[in-house]
């Protein structure tokens, strides 16, 4: 009897661990989490032939949003997020925009995790090593004393210029245009049924007179 007890509390002991783990790694990637109903959107609401590329730009925002560390996982999220308002907001051509959201967060993706790659990669050498890579002999000490400098310029890249561009770029697809009462197809549709509903004068044909009905 004590052994089936002792049996029952361990297993409840590994359950209970196992919540806890699970628990604590949704709130170390509560970002990441946050990040995928954008994602979902982008893809679903895409046209056909652009969904297969609006999934791997979201795997790879996601993968970035995993692998690097912070603050990206946050950039990516407002980014996504900005670019989903953007497209809802825009009354124009919310197609065209929706492909420059998902380009955007592809370049950023691929930056992000070439830089990560590049930082694991370089840890380990000294000023001299990673001046080797780019150069030889004397050249080689030089280039290694803007080792710093390359890695600042990088990180403001990442964090600052590169989202800052994205930003803008949602805002010229949005501004690019006067605002509309509707879509554009909308209002040739409106037109084209007010065109063909005015009455016949003197047997003219209603494009006669109205200028902006073009079948």
């Amino acid at each position: 009897m004590e052994d089936i007890l002792d049996t029952t509390v361990l297993v409840l002991i590994w359950i209970a661990n196992g919540g806890l783990v699970v628990i604590f790694w949704l709130v170390d990637h509560i970002l990441l989490l946050a990040a995928i109903p954008s994602f979902y959107l982008l893809i679903v609401q895409a046209r056909q032939e652009q969904r297969l590329y609006a999934l791997a730009a979201g795997g790879l925002a996601l993968l970035a949003s995993l692998l690097v560390p912070p603050p990206i996982p946050l950039i990516i999220l407002v980014m996504a997020w900005a670019g989903v308002a953007a497209i809802r907001v825009d009354r124009f051509n919310p197609d065209s925009l929706r492909w420059r959201v998902v380009g955007g967060l592809a370049l950023y993706a691929v930056a992000a995790l070439g830089w990560t790659a590049y930082s694991a990669y370089v840890a380990g050498l000294s000023g001299e090593q990673w001046g080797a890579l780019f150069a030889a002999d004397e050249a080689a000490a030089t280039i290694a004393q803007g080792r710093s400098f390359l890695g600042t310029i990088s990180v403001w890249g990442l964090w600052i210029i590169v989202p800052l561009g994205y930003f803008s770029l949602l805002l010229q697809g949005i501004f690019v245009h006067a605002p509309l009462a509707a879509s554009p197809e909308k209002i040739i549709q409106t037109v084209r049924a007010r065109g063909e509903a005015a009455p016949q004068v003197d047997g003219a044909n209603p494009q006669s007179w109205w200028p902006f009905v073009h079948r």
